[in-house]
Formats: structure tokens, C-alpha cells, sequence
């Protein structure tokens, strides 16, 4: 296709920022944490085990990410990420099994990984961090139903299963 043909909205150039994502690639093993009263009044905490994996779309300009986990309780899911509209930030397109969808906006350094939302009813977030030696991600997400107030959700580790 020639140049003149090429529609409006294909990007010229993949932004270098999206390097950053290479830290990601690859499989982990996840394991979330649910406090006591997660599921109910008298729930006891409970721990999720699952896995997530991170692929690049052919040419690089999208990272696929797909969660699965153990416990039926919690869905599958896949999330596309992207670059955001200004330059050094991402977008993420989530999707899951019970048909939500969601678009947060995300920022990664290599090191500190963060993903928000403001949505009314439900706003989330949710902050990681990279070990210097790129095995684990720690990290916690919290809830809003005001974006306001906000409260613990979960703890979530992502760990690189031992080769």
C-alpha cells in the first residue's frame, strides 16, 4: 500500500517509551491475597493462586496480557496495552470472563508500575513494584466507590516460576 493510502489513523513511528514493557515479558506465577471479609462477613483470608502471561502483538505496539487463575470465584481475563495519548504513559483495555470491560490508564518506569481508573460507583488502582532483579512484582490494589475514600482491595505478587 502506498503512503497516500496508508489510513489516518496509523502511527508513524512506535514510541520508544514502549521498550519499558520489555521488563514485563514472559510467565508468572500470581498469587492474590483477600483480606478476611473479602467474600462475606465471615470469610477468612484466602489466597488465589494463577498465572499471567505477557506476549507482544506482532510489531511491538501492543503487550498482551492474559490472567488466569485457580479459584472460581475470580475470572479470566485479557488486557491489551498500549501507549497513552501523552508521551511516557500507557493505556490498558481490559476485558474478563464475566464480560467487563475496562480502560485504565497506566504509567511504568521499568521499576513502579501503576494502573488507575476513575469510574463512577468503582474507581481503582493499583501500584506495584519491579525487584531489582525483575523475578517479582509486589504490589496492592485499592477501591473507591467516590474517588475519594479509598480502601484496601487486594494484595497481588507476581513471581517468575523458576526455569
Amino acid at each position: 500500500m502506498a503512503d497516500t493510502d496508508t489510513p489516518p489513523d496509523v502511527p508513524d513511528e512506535r514510541p520508544a517509551w514502549l521498550d519499558r514493557l520489555d521488563a514485563l515479558l514472559g510467565e508468572w506465577d500470581t498469587e492474590a491475597v483477600f483480606d478476611a471479609g473479602f467474600l462475606g462477613p465471615d470469610s477468612a483470608e484466602m489466597r488465589a493462586a494463577g498465572r499471567t502471561s505477557f506476549e507482544w502483538l506482532d510489531g511491538r505496539r501492543f503487550l498482551i496480557q492474559r490472567i488466569g487463575n485457580e479459584h472460581p470465584a475470580f475470572p479470566r481475563a485479557v488486557a491489551v496495552i498500549g501507549a497513552g495519548p501523552e508521551r511516557d504513559t500507557f493505556t490498558q483495555r481490559y476485558y474478563d470472563s464475566r464480560g467487563v470491560e475496562r480502560l485504565y490508564q497506566m504509567s511504568f518506569d521499568g521499576r513502579e508500575w501503576k494502573l488507575w481508573r476513575e469510574a463512577p460507583g468503582f474507581s481503582q488502582r493499583y501500584s506495584g513494584l519491579l525487584s531489582p532483579d525483575g523475578g517479582t512484582i509486589t504490589g496492592a490494589w485499592e477501591a473507591s466507590a467516590d474517588g475519594r475514600e479509598w480502601r484496601h482491595d487486594f494484595r497481588l505478587t507476581h513471581t517468575r516460576p523458576a526455569t
